[in-house]
């Protein structure tokens, strides 16, 4: 009898390149797939890094077809456009809302702000955002989270640092 510690490796997607608005949607549609979104290496790639990806996306992707169907990467990659779609309708919704506006017009008028996605509840309807910003030495600064329910079109501020 043998006994291993060796812990199964989960299915990845390896990227490489610059953190696009798309990996979000990618990171989301995989969690619901059982797929890790894994970042292998930056911008500079060699062709021996591009044929293993290429391998591994291979595999991944002959195993997902034996649970989601035939075309499986085409259906992921469908829905993770229609993720980055739910994504933008979030940003839109909360960038017009007027109370939200104002506190980031604030943040403005003394430093560069951002906002970032930080979660999507179970059932897909509510999106959960940070706003930072950074100062001039690039310090970053949360300044408050705030909650797009996507169903109701609505933004509400959740905590206001």
């Amino acid at each position: 009898m043998s006994c291993t510690n060796e812990k199964k490796r989960p299915d990845r997607i390896l990227t490489y390149g610059l953190p696009s608005d798309n990996i979000i949607a990618m990171e989301i549609t995989g969690k619901k797939w059982g797929i890790e979104i894994y970042p292998v290496a930056g911008c500079m790639v060699s062709q021996q890094l591009i044929d293993s990806v290429d391998k591994v996306h291979i595999e991944l992707w002959k195993k997902m077809d034996m649970i989601h169907g035939n075309e499986s990467e085409k259906k992921f990659d469908e829905e993770t456009k229609v993720e980055r779609k739910r994504i933008n309708e979030a940003q839109k919704i909360f960038e017009s809302d007027e109370i939200i506006k104002s506190k980031i017009l604030k943040i403005k008028n003394k430093n560069t702000y951002y906002s970032e996605l930080e979660k999507v509840s179970e059932d897909g309807n509510l999106y959960y955002w940070i706003v930072n910003s950074f100062t001039q030495t690039y310090e970053t600064i949360p300044e408050f989270k705030l909650s797009v329910n996507l169903k109701d079109k609505k933004a509400e501020i959740i905590n206001s640092e």
